[in-house]
């Protein structure tokens, strides 16, 4: 589609249960603003990209499919999508949840009217296996942030979170750098460090009290509901890749609100220990896990530079988009 103001970028590995779902929540929205489906899918074994394929024959002036040879994984998939958007503006969906009938049109109110760089929405978390049901997450504000405010609300991670989803961004963020994306397929919460570079860049950031979008908490198959023994230390180091990110851009307004809520950081890493040692983690990485995390979030000592940590928070800082 020629001069979307939206690209809608899905990322589809192993979808076919949930993907007509989300599909049909993004071709029925109620707007008459122009926009495009930008599918960016893995080589999956399913019928994940045959429900693509359906749908583009559908709408042919509306969708695109990227289609890589080899698993790029989820964040690789969504900048190679971005990449290749035509929108203004971005938004995510992953191919497990659904939009509400007006996202688009309370989303791009929201980002025009204030000419911001990104709007947050609240959701509607669902449950339930045999018989579903849904309630309106509960952290939620209406509010409009300078870059200071909207740094504070993501890092007290309660109205502003970490996902991609329930936001839509200025498209022109993902081109900016230094960016942050994290080095391999296995790592988890790719989301919560991206968000940290793009909210560096944003200048104006708006939150919607209003639940625009559903996230389905009880698909057995997502990252999520993955047993694991190594949570904590994958969020241990997306802090450490904060903090990082920040000493290397100078940015001490940006390190002062890392600072500011590590209190809230210590309840996801406690949360991280208690599943990981629930699912069999070894005392010994338990408590090699908890040293290191004492370490990070010491301003008075330096992030080591050298070893496993330092090459990895190496890898995933980008500084250009050469070396991306």
């Amino acid at each position: 589609m020629s001069n979307p103001k939206i690209s809608l970028i899905l990322p589809v590995y192993q979808n076919e249960s949930t993907l007509h779902r989300a599909l049909d929540s993004v071709f029925s929205q109620k707007t008459t603003i122009p926009y495009e489906v930008v599918a960016a899918i893995d080589p999956c074994q399913d019928r994940s990209l045959s429900i693509l394929q359906e749908y583009q024959a559908k709408y042919p002036n509306k969708m695109m499919i990227l289609a890589p040879e080899k698993r790029l994984g989820n964040a690789k998939c969504r900048q190679f999508a971005v990449e290749q958007a035509h929108g203004e503006y971005v938004a995510f969906l992953d191919a497990d949840d659904k939009l509400q009938e007006n996202f688009f049109a309370k989303m791009y109110e929201a980002i025009t009217k204030y000419d911001a760089d990104m709007v947050s929405c609240a959701f509607y978390v669902v449950k339930g296996q045999k018989k579903e049901w849904h309630f309106v997450y509960p952290f939620r504000r209406h509010a409009v942030l300078n870059r200071r405010g909207g740094l504070n609300a993501y890092f007290s991670d309660a109205a502003l979170r970490g996902f991609m989803w329930a936001k839509l961004y200025r498209r022109s963020l993902f081109l900016l750098t230094p960016t942050l994306a994290l080095p391999h397929l296995s790592d988890m919460f790719e989301d919560q460090a991206l968000n940290t570079a793009l909210l560096s860049h944003c200048h104006k950031v708006v939150l919607l009290s209003s639940p625009l979008t559903y996230y389905y908490k009880n698909i057995p198959t997502s990252l999520s509901s993955v047993k694991r023994q190594d949570r904590a230390m994958c969020h241990l180091r997306i802090f450490a890749l904060q903090r990082y990110f920040f000493e290397q851009t100078g940015d001490k307004e940006g390190l002062s609100a890392w600072k500011k809520h590590i209190f809230r950081a210590k309840q996801s890493f406690r949360y991280d220990l208690k599943i990981d040692r629930k699912n069999g983690a070894s005392a010994s990485s338990l408590k090699e896990v908890k040293v290191l995390w004492h370490d990070v979030i010491d301003l008075k000592k330096p992030l080591p530079k050298e070893g496993a940590l330092a090459e990895w928070l190496a890898a995933a800082f980008i500084a250009s988009r050469d070396k991306a």
